[in-house]
């Protein structure tokens, strides 16, 4: 588990970067926060006096490594990138693949990545809901429920499907997450039956909804857009009026679902697959 003092530098680290190129970095926040133990996924470099100069860090969440980190705009074009990679060589040796996120708008991740034996993969949009956007009316045939165990299964089934990720990739992820639950997992039903799944994180005062899927044989039904707009009324119950997704800029179903419940995209993420073979 990453001490407090750690998570003060990698926070202030990161609104130093964010701020000098006008980008937002993905640095899955509630991860850092509840890092495993005895799984080395996160590296430093500091200088003489304490100071940050330099983060990567590993995540996995079934399927695919995914990679993220940041240098100090003051001390780039010093290797300080390439000698934390090379530090954590040993955690990318069980990656069955290794993708590399960086804001699409990031000069220096590009000017980075150029040289490195990386191709790009896909896009991913991050969507804020905009607040005077009419809500889609509520069907009352789909309901909303807290995940329990039994549905780890289904929730698994849904990945699998719905992301392309391996069904055991998938299983083994989603008993990681379970095991260390800080994001609410909500199970979609239609007339009383799954139907689909939804995770929400809390993130400061907003709210991020992450791995939403239907039973791709019940969809065009509206359960999508019906459970969606709970979320949202659920939410707005509570407060919170700042809601925020992601989704892959190749699901073009997806986008525009959001797109009909009043998410717009303002930020985009760039992922690039990393050539195992030359670790």
């Amino acid at each position: 588990m990453l001490a407090n003092k750690q998570l003060e530098d990698i926070r202030s680290l990161q609104q130093i970067c964010e701020a000098k190129e006008n980008i937002e970095l993905k640095l899955n926040w509630d991860s850092l926060r509840n890092r495993p133990d005895g799984q080395q996924n996160d590296f430093f470099q500091y200088d003489d006096n304490g100071k940050l100069l330099g983060y990567l860090a590993l995540y996995t969440f079934g399927g695919p490594m995914e990679l993220c980190g940041m240098v100090h705009p003051d001390h780039r074009q010093k290797g300080i990138f390439s000698k934390l990679f090379k530090e954590a060589r040993n955690s990318l040796e069980k990656a069955t693949k290794l993708l590399i996120n960086a804001p699409a708008n990031s000069r220096s991740a590009k000017s980075l990545l150029k040289s490195w034996p990386c191709t790009y993969s896909f896009s991913e949009y991050q969507m804020k809901r905009q607040a005077t956007k009419v809500l889609a009316e509520v069907n009352p045939q789909v309901t909303l429920r807290n995940a329990v165990d039994s549905d780890l299964k289904f929730i698994s089934y849904l990945d699998s499907v719905c992301f392309n990720i391996p069904e055991q990739e998938a299983i083994a992820f989603n008993k990681e997450i379970w095991a260390g639950e800080n994001e609410p997992t909500f199970i979609v039903e239609y007339v009383g039956k799954e139907a689909g799944k939804i995770r929400i994180q809390k993130v400061d005062d907003a709210t991020w909804i992450y791995g939403f899927a239907i039973e791709p044989s019940l969809q065009g039904n509206g359960i999508g857009r019906s459970a969606l707009s709970q979320i949202v009324l659920n939410e707005q119950n509570k407060g919170i009026e700042r809601v925020h997704l992601e989704v892959a800029a190749e699901n073009e179903h997806a986008l525009g679902l959001y797109k009909s419940c009043g998410f717009e995209p303002y930020g985009t993420q760039d992922y690039y697959e990393y050539n195992l073979n030359k670790l």
